[in-house]
């Protein structure tokens, strides 16, 4: 497709591309608009309303998919509440009643009812106490799930004998005594009902017993510590009387 210049009327060859809305002249360099440039000018304003249209159905598209993810989420987060409220249901149905047993069997311990050792302690200061034995701590009892833990004064020359008890929620205890500076003072007693230690001060100091439970145990257990005298020393033996000389025969 050709036109002529308004100028110098030669022949302009004229673009095909319809973006292009002018053109040069090659002899005389005017410009000019195309011959069809309002059609092109309405061609690229259709082109843009249909462009913007599409971009809106592109968007209305998007946003129809975003709401139905959205929904679908909501949907499966739903499903995942009543799940793990059954869940919780069912686990409440099955649990629930063995938690209320054994907080309901543990309850008189926890209250003070049952069986402590205390009864097995205060028969052994009975007995001591025929010795010189004095309570320093006497015969206690509490409930326990953890070791337990206490101090106590003892006096220069005397002996502290500490009593450990358990009752049924304790079959098993360990015993152990340290010093003032957190050392252990004597062997410890493991693994009895009813562990005891003894040990002598040459100085006044304050001590601390360590009663050690089994594990998982819980109940009630009874303590006590006495102070007695030192244990005497044995008295030597007697040494033998010299065998009799024989009698002389008399001539």
């Amino acid at each position: 497709m050709s036109a002529r210049c308004r100028e110098c009327h030669a022949a302009i060859h004229v673009p095909g591309d319809v973006h292009v809305l002018a053109m040069r002249c090659t002899y005389c360099g005017l410009e000019q608009p195309v011959p069809d440039v309002e059609a092109r000018r309405q061609f690229l304003l259709e082109q843009q309303r249909e462009a913007r249209l599409d971009a809106e159905r592109r968007e209305r598209a998007e946003q129809a998919e975003r709401e139905a993810a959205e929904r679908h989420e909501e949907r499966k987060q739903a499903r995942r509440g009543r799940w793990v409220a059954w869940l919780g249901t069912l686990v409440g149905v099955l649990v629930g009643p063995t938690i209320i047993a054994i907080t309901v069997f543990d309850l008189p311990a926890r209250l003070g009812f049952g069986a402590s050792g205390k009864d097995r302690l205060e028969l052994i200061e009975r007995q001591l106490a025929t010795g010189g034995c004095t309570p320093v701590i006497a015969p206690d009892s509490q409930y326990a799930n953890s070791n337990v833990t206490k101090l106590f004064p003892i006096a220069a020359g005397q002996c502290a004998r500490v009593f450990a008890a358990g009752g049924d929620g304790h079959s098993t205890l360990g015993l152990k005594l340290f010093g003032p500076d957190g050392a252990q003072l004597v062997d410890g007693a493991d693994n009895t009902s009813d562990p005891q230690l003894q040990y002598c001060a040459t100085a006044a100091a304050t001590l601390r017993f360590e009663i050690k439970i089994g594990v998982a145990s819980k109940g009630r257990l009874s303590y006590m510590v006495l102070a007695c005298p030192p244990p005497t020393p044995d008295a030597p033996a007697a040494e033998p009387e010299p065998p009799a000389k024989p009698a002389k025969k008399k001539r």
